[in-house]
């Protein structure tokens, strides 16, 4: 059997690297032709020597790139094209058949070399001509020259070795072409470690299978087709449109492909065994057709029936906003599905695995609507039922610029409870697909409060001074907690009459600007004006502040100082800003290598930074917390923070720290590695800031 390969890249790199080493000077001796130089082109050595007429002589030194013609006593000049640059330290050339012994010329703009060693030649080795021109794998070439008995290998193009041959003499070889052989031409070599490789004049012919049809063409997907032609036994894989590749064995004049649901229109190539690659014409698709739908008109979270040709091939139906792949049934003629909830009016698309797309006709989505309800006037936590159509695709109701709760929903009514703060007037429906509807009928919330004037907050122990008529009627007030949730009790009061109350805040209850809840003796709830509750959090453990600007101050920063007012000062020294700020970044206070960073049980998602703020001029820019380390780099972006009429605390959650300067997505994993810096920058806004900062820490939230 013959010895088949090919020349890999690497194997003809060590091959060149090799013959740099044991090429030696044409004088049979051991001088080389080393150190010729002409202004930056130098000749080191050329050979093989003795080389064979019409054999390839290579040339190794610097600067080999710039020889414009090689001179071979008895021949013409060689130049051009007739010259192949393998690189900079080497050129080849084909050494012609009237070549006599001699010095060789290499000729550069920076002028000529010429070796010091005589060319010569190895006798008499020749390929004088082969037969037939065009083969395909499989047939036998015969090749006729001089002293072909010392030659070892043919080599066919792409670098494909036979050194098996069907007959072999002096005057004549006979050589299988491989299945990997393409068209080029051919080399014989005698396989000597340096070898003398003599090329044929003429390409050899290799023949390609060819492809006659591909049926059937348009194609549904995932069915199979045939592709027809001549001399598949050439053919080594199929390679779809979309990339699926297919094996070929035992073929000859045709081909049967089964094809993926997710194949693509384009060419069907064959991938001869010679690595060539034969293109077909464009293989098209079957396309899903409609022919009708069950109704223009349509409501979301209905069905909705599409009736049309090869809809079996359909994988996604796309509306305005949203796409369906789950269907109620599905066949080849009929799609039946349910409408998203958030499906908007618009045209439909049915999409293929194949990346084919239909268009679907426009379509009209239906609204809520309503005819009644079931009182003009109504109490604020009573339920309200709403007649009319379509009322199920309601998801929200607003009443004024609150929400109420939907108890029950059907298409013909709706019950939902009229939420505290509820205002008279027209209702406003909302729908999952964003359409909002108004009613016509305006409701009348019938609450019965008292009329604040005013409200304020007053001294440390933060007491409340409410004024207005009728107050008398508040049985109770709520303050909502940390979460926002209207849970804290008030049971503290001190002077109460109609046209004032007094109460005072309960530690449980979140403080800064609030929104008390009072509810009347008959259960009507309503929200009284904001009021600042001022004060800053207890420090539960000192160890844990970082920043004191007293012993734990700044290593560096920009702008702003530790400062000690006793007017301004909440415990010791703060640090102040008083300044025109420029945009963008802008400093204030760091340290690094953890220093002063107490972190033991700190949690990322319990606890917090917290600051204590005095904001005195007007409302902040956002500002930016730092905190690097090795597991990256995390900012906390702080919105603006109010001119308050005291010191209060800034709570930043840990979970506030993200990754791509504060913007996420990655939320910083612990503060264990907090071992670079640490710090307050703004957020990149212009503008005056006058505040003091002080006991920045960790705490839990």
């Amino acid at each position: 059997m013959n010895k088949i390969y090919r020349l890999s890249a690497l194997w003809m790199m060590c091959l060149m690297l090799l013959s740099c080493f044991t090429f030696t000077a044409c004088n049979n001796g051991d001088e080389e032709d080393t150190n010729q130089y002409k202004g930056g082109v130098s000749l080191n050595v050329f050979g093989p020597c003795p080389v064979a007429r019409g054999g390839e002589l290579r040339f190794l030194g610097s600067g080999m790139d710039q020889i414009v013609a090689v001179i071979i006593p008895g021949c013409d000049e060689i130049s051009g094209d007739d010259i192949k640059v393998i690189s900079s330290q080497e050129i080849r050339v084909i050494v012609p058949q009237t070549a006599t012994v001699g010095t060789v010329t290499l000729k550069s703009s920076k002028g000529e070399i010429v070796t010091k060693t005589e060319i010569t030649y190895s006798e008499p080795i020749s390929l004088d001509e082969y037969s037939p021109l065009s083969v395909k794998a499989g047939d036998v070439i015969t090749i006729k020259g001089e002293y072909l008995n010392l030659i070892n290998e043919v080599i066919f193009a792409d670098g494909v070795i036979v050194d098996q041959f069907v007959s072999h003499s002096r005057n004549e070889i006979k050589v299988v072409v491989p299945i990997e052989a393409q068209t080029g031409k051919i080399i014989i070599s005698d396989g000597a470690e340096i070898p003398n490789w003599i090329y044929s004049e003429e390409e050899l012919s290799v023949k390609l299978p060819t492809i006659t049809t591909i049926a059937p063409n348009p194609l549904k997907a995932g069915q199979k087709f045939t592709i027809t032609g001549a001399d598949f036994n050439l053919v080594a894989k199929v390679i779809l449109p979309g990339g699926h590749e297919v094996e070929v064995e035992n073929a000859s004049t045709k081909i049967e492909v089964d094809t993926p649901a997710d194949i693509k229109e384009g060419e069907v190539i064959l991938v001869a065994k010679s690595g060539v690659e034969v293109k077909s014409v464009k293989l098209n698709l079957t396309k899903p057709a409609i022919t009708s739908i069950s109704s223009a008109t349509v409501k979301n979270n209905a069905e909705f029936t599409i009736t049309g040709t090869n809809l079996d091939l359909v994988s996604t139906v796309a509306f305005e906003g949203v796409e369906v792949s789950e269907f109620v049934s599905q066949s080849a003629t009929q799609i039946v599905l349910v409408i998203p909830a958030t499906a908007a009016n618009g045209a439909f698309t049915l999409k293929t695995l194949s990346a084919t797309e239909t268009a679907g006709s426009a379509l009209t989505f239906v609204k809520p609507a309503v005819t009644a309800l079931s009182a003009a006037s109504i109490k604020s936590k009573q339920d309200l039922t709403l007649t009319g159509t379509n009322l199920d695709l309601v998801t929200t109701v607003t009443f004024g610029s609150v929400s109420g709760t939907i108890v029950s929903a059907t298409s013909a009514s709706l019950v939902v409870t009229v939420p505290v703060g509820a205002e008279s007037g027209p209702i406003t429906l909302k729908t999952a697909n964003g359409t909002g509807v108004v009613t016509t009928q305006n409701l009348t919330i019938a609450v019965t409060l008292p009329v604040i004037t005013s409200i304020k907050s007053e001294g440390p122990e933060k007491k409340f001074t409410i004024e207005g008529t009728e107050l008398d009627l508040i049985k109770t007030i709520y303050l909502a907690d940390k979460s926002g949730n209207y849970t804290v009790r008030v049971t503290d009061y001190g002077l109460k009459t109609a046209t004032k109350v007094e109460f005072y805040h309960v530690k449980e209850a979140a403080t800064g600007i609030i929104t008390p809840l009072m509810v009347t003796w008959d259960g009507d709830e309503g929200l009284m004006p904001e009021v600042y509750c001022g004060g800053t959090d207890l420090i539960k453990d000192a160890s844990y502040i970082f920043y004191d600007f007293d012993g734990k101050g700044s290593w560096w920063g920009s702008y702003g100082s530790v400062e000690f007012n006793p007017d301004l000062a909440l415990n010791g020294n703060y640090f102040r800003i008083n300044q025109d700020l420029p945009g963008g970044w802008v400093d204030f206070f760091w340290r690094n290598g953890k220093n002063d960073l107490k972190t033991d049980g700190v949690n990322v998602n319990t606890w917090a930074v917290k600051m204590d703020v005095l904001v005195m001029d007007n409302d902040t820019q956002e500002f930016k917390f730092r905190m690097n380390g090795s597991d990256g780099d995390f900012w906390a972006i702080i919105p603006s923070m109010k001119k308050l009429p005291g010191w209060y605390t800034v709570t930043i959650p840990l979970t506030d720290f993200k990754d791509n300067g504060g913007y996420g997505p990655n939320v910083i994993p612990t503060v264990e590695n907090v071992t670079s810096e640490f710090g307050l920058a703004t957020n990149g806004a212009a503008g005056h800031v006058n505040m003091c900062i002080d006991n920045i820490r960790f705490d839990l939230k």
